[in-house]
């Protein structure tokens, strides 16, 4: 379903949040610091594929919208979540945005229904 989806959708209409950028580079670049030399050469290769791969997407960037999106959000949010999940749904309160993401359950308290969409188990319209 996710390739229907892919298929059906501008690829200038798909975008990376910024602190999903940041979080897959801290993971890859945390393996490739602390490899140990039999591990490096791969931890390396990985670190400079991912950072190729991510330099397709287009970005939505952390700007002050969202830090006020995001500071609105942690005054309501009563149970404890996870800062990443907290800082996506700010990014896309701010800039209107839809987020695409199996696990609708981190977002249905942060964000309305018509901004989520599961593009892994639900076919395209």
């Amino acid at each position: 379903m996710l390739r229907a989806h892919l298929e059906r959708t501008a690829w200038d209409e798909i975008a990376l949040p910024s602190i999903v950028i940041a979080e897959v580079l801290r993971g890859r670049c945390d393996f490739a610091l602390k490899a140990a030399p039999a591990q490096a050469p791969l931890a390396h290769r990985l670190l400079i594929e991912i950072q190729q791969l991510l330099h397709q997407f287009n970005v939505v960037v952390f700007d002050e919208a969202c830090a006020e999106a995001l500071l609105q959000l942690q005054r309501t949010v009563r149970a404890r979540k996870r800062y990443a999940d907290v800082t996506i749904a700010a990014m896309a309160r701010a800039g209107g945005h839809v987020v695409v993401t199996r696990n609708q359950a981190h977002f249905a308290d942060l964000l309305p229904h018509n901004q989520l969409a599961n593009w892994i188990d639900v076919a395209p319209r």
